[in-house]
């Protein structure tokens, strides 16, 4: 389908300048509060799904929920003040620790990995492995719907300047589920037929002397399955972000998606390569300037609290209630004032009803923020495969299809204005 043809294109490809701008447009568009709320909720149903499925199977995985957050390279300073000590200190070994953490921008792509890698693993049972395949398809479904929202709303913003609202955004997602299911299922299923292959191979060498033998000497067939198998669980990896970028940018089928994700890991390896390294430190930075957002937020919002309970008594410390741990806070350890969470019988561990709340709120909170991280993650996916595109198939980066413009002028409503000279007479066939 078309773009805007309304607006001229630039003629050539996009230069280093165009797509360095497309990278950090993308990232900018990822403060949009409504990006943090469907993020956080994508996040949160999948952390629940895997409780529910820990449940039925009494596995006990740990789960990550996303107010428990891994930061990363930032684990080690997760206080304000530690972090710019270090940069003061060490400047180049922090602006390392800023610009490049995986980890915590890549969390979509982490909890679709996570089971998949357990599935291949070691397994106790069948039902471990029956558990394995739920949480990596509730991963996959859930990260790839809200994944489709994002990415709609992202390149509509940075490409086409228009904003969608978020119930077309959510409604284009629900339409391309079955793309984005059948897109991820092409990948696992050629994944499937090459293990069943090399499964075949087990089951022949349980012949007695004659199997182990012809096995052994058979031994590159296994190699070369190996080998496939390998180039589609590297193609899914990082071509799966790209299947749902192609099928929001374009509003395609999952065919499609999945054709366009491997085509351009076999004709720009080099390009898609160094503007992912691009993308990721364009990310990390980003996600560090929310952590420190985050973390001043808390903060200041504690200490101020903490200051008014302070104006006639004795001096309170702020105090841990989203995590049982204080080093696993943002803030390391300064959360709420501790006389609000001070329980009646004297152990920090209980808290009172009164304060219930307080954990509901910074939860909420942190849960914002991993919406905001997932927000920032599926926009340089949109700014790299926008950019990919660009080179792949000469279709420029300011081009974009949405639904508008199928709609016909007349179907918007209100009076036609013709511009001055027009002739305005209205012909008729009948005759004078």
């Amino acid at each position: 389908m078309t773009s805007d043809e309304r607006e001229p294109q630039p003629v050539g490809p996009a230069t280093v300048r165009d797509r360095l701008r497309v990278m950090l447009a993308v990232a900018r568009s990822a403060l949009d509060p409504r990006r943090w709320l469907i993020g956080g909720l994508a996040a949160l149903m999948v952390a629940a799904g895997g409780v529910v499925l820990d449940n039925l199977s009494g596995s006990d995985q740990p789960t990550e929920w996303p107010w428990s957050i891994e930061l990363g390279t930032l684990d080690g300073d997760r206080k304000v003040d530690s972090l710019l000590s270090a940069a003061g200190g060490q400047p180049i070994a922090t602006a390392v620790r800023v610009a490049w953490n995986p980890e915590l921008v890549g969390r979509p792509l982490r909890d679709v990995m996570r089971p998949a890698v357990r599935i291949v693993g070691a397994r106790e049972s069948w039902s471990e492995t029956a558990i394995n395949w739920s949480r990596f398809l509730v991963a996959v479904i859930v990260w790839s719907l809200a994944g489709v929202i994002l990415v709609r709303m992202t390149a509509a913003d940075v490409v086409r300047g228009e904003s969608v609202s978020l119930a077309q955004a959510v409604g284009f997602g629900f339409r391309q589920s079955g793309s984005l299911l059948s897109a991820s299922l092409i990948s696992v299923s050629c994944f499937g037929v090459l293990w069943g292959l090399a499964v075949l191979g087990g089951l022949l060498a349980k012949i007695p002397s004659v199997g182990p033998l012809v096995v052994s000497l058979l031994w590159f067939i296994p190699l070369v399955l190996g080998l496939l198998m390998t180039i589609v669980a590297l193609g899914f990896v990082v071509g799966w972000p790209l299947m749902v970028a192609t099928i929001g940018v374009e509003d395609s089928d999952g065919f499609d998606g999945f054709s366009h994700a491997h085509g351009f890991l076999t004709d720009r390896p080099l390009l898609l390569a160094s503007h992912a390294v691009i993308a990721t430190i364009v990310a990390s930075v980003a996600a560090c300037l929310g952590w420190l957002a985050l973390s001043l937020t808390i903060w200041f919002s504690g200490s101020a609290v903490s200051s008014g309970l302070d104006a006639f008594d004795s001096r309170s410390e702020l105090q841990v209630v989203s995590n049982s741990l204080s080093e696993a806070s943002l803030v390391g350890g300064g959360e709420v004032p501790a006389r609000l969470v001070a329980a009646g019988s004297g152990e920090s561990a209980d808290i009172p009803f009164s304060s219930t709340f307080l954990v509901f709120w910074i939860r909420a909170a942190h849960l914002l923020f991993v919406g905001y991280v997932g927000g920032v993650f599926w926009g340089v996916v949109t700014g790299l495969y926008l950019v990919v595109r660009d080179s792949a198939d000469g279709i420029p980066m300011t081009q974009m299809w949405l639904e508008s413009d199928d709609t016909p002028p007349e179907s918007l409503g209100g009076d036609v204005i013709l511009e001055p000279g027009e002739d305005q007479s209205v012909s008729s066939d009948e005759p004078d």
